[in-house]
């Protein structure tokens, strides 16, 4: 609590003064931060010792004697002093991050910070603090150059991929086509039937391999940023349909029971036909595929509370193990179980759709439970939403 001046004699008013400024100096002296006073012109009139520290004087006084600001050797750039200046005679306190020369010529870091303060009419004196974060500066810088260095990385791994992917697709597509003419025999008879059991190993695998180089493709145009959609207005139903057909015969093989629900008049998706259909296509034939014979997978659709168009893809099959839920989502990422070496994949399936998914603005869930099944569940942002007029009541 501090007297009330009124209350107090001229002797004790002064005994009071000459302790305000000498706790006030104390402070000033002590502190672990650079505290200075400059003036309208940009004279330092006073300065402590940690503000001489910081920018490499021997001692205050060094650091008034010199004035670098008013001479123009401590701001690395001029126009941050202006605007630092500007900023403190405008603002009731302005604070920036400047770099600024030390008396040895490196270049530090500073926090500034300051506020004008009248103390005679006609005259202007800033009070400033400042600390060096010269050590955090150049983290970030570092960790910015690291991500620039990743990026480009990243870019060049999907623009190679793209390239090789074009190039390997050219022989690739003729070998599977010769492979197929001599395993249908279309110019007449082979010879002896162990060529037509080659050549049909030949074409599936090069099925295969071809597969994966498109889905590299894809993955790698995603990635690289060239992946462009083509949208339109799409029925959901009218996809579902022609995903059933798609995967229809692996379920058959699989004696796996196949269920679609679609409302009817449900409305339509803005998005790319050729997109959905691998989305859902790569859901379906998945949840196919580690199905146990009997099970079922079923894709639903329907509209959420903020007119979202939510699809799910249900199966009741092995499931997911916790742990592994994070893998299945990486490129490349495949878990190694029983039903799953029975059949061939390329483990991008999941990380493909997820990405084409994102490229709608829409995002993609997976909930999974060993021996009971899996849910997918995609959501679609509402503005791509577009819902039908309604049908006329008869």
């Amino acid at each position: 609590m501090f007297a009330d001046p009124s209350t107090l004699s001229h002797d004790e008013l002064v005994a009071a003064l000459r302790e305000c400024m000498h706790k006030y100096r104390a402070v000033f002296e002590n502190a672990d931060i650079g505290i200075f006073h400059i003036d309208a012109d940009g004279t330092w009139t006073s300065a402590n010792a940690t503000a001489s520290t910081i920018l490499h004087y021997d001692n205050p006084e060094d650091l008034l004697n010199a004035q670098p600001d008013r001479r123009g050797k401590l701001f690395v750039d001029p126009t941050q002093r202006l605007s630092w200046i500007k900023g403190v005679k405008e603002k009731q306190r302005h604070s920036e991050e400047c770099a600024v020369y030390t008396k040895d010529g490196h270049i530090l870091w500073v926090s500034l910070s300051g506020h004008s303060s009248l103390e005679h009419p006609g005259s202007m004196e800033f009070e400033c603090t400042l600390y060096d974060v010269t050590e955090r500066r150049k983290a970030e810088m570092a960790a910015a150059h690291a991500k620039e260095e990743a990026d480009f990385a990243n870019r060049s791994k999907s623009e190679f991929l793209a390239n090789m992917s074009h190039e390997l697709r050219t022989p690739l597509n003729a070998i599977i086509g010769f492979a197929e003419i001599i395993k249908d025999q279309m110019f007449g008879n082979a010879g002896q039937p162990q060529y037509v059991e080659y050549a049909k190993d030949i074409y599936d695998s090069g099925q295969l391999l071809l597969s994966l180089i498109n889905d590299i493709l894809d993955m790698s145009k995603i990635e690289a940023g060239k992946r462009q959609l083509q949208e339109t207005q799409l029925d959901i139903d009218q996809i579902a349909t022609s995903v059933s057909r798609l995967v229809a015969a692996r379920a058959k093989a699989s004696k796996v029971h196949l269920n679609f629900h679609v409302p009817r008049n449900f409305p339509l998706l803005m998005g790319e036909e050729k997109a959905m259909k691998q989305i859902l296509t790569n859901l379906m034939t998945n949840a196919v595929k580690f199905t146990n014979e009997g099970g079922s997978v079923t894709l639903s659709a329907l509209i959420d509370e903020n007119d979202r168009i939510m699809i799910n893809v249900v199966d009741n099959g092995i499931g997911i193990a916790p742990e592994n839920l994070a893998l299945v989502m990486e490129p490349f990422g495949q878990i190694e179980s029983a039903l799953s070496r029975k059949h061939q994949g390329t483990g991008l399936g999941l990380p493909l759709t997820k990405a084409l998914v994102e490229l709608h603005g829409g995002t993609l869930e997976l909930k999974s439970t060993v021996n009971a099944g899996t849910t997918v569940s995609l959501v679609f942002p509402p503005e791509r939403t577009i819902k039908r007029n309604p049908e006329p009541v008869l």
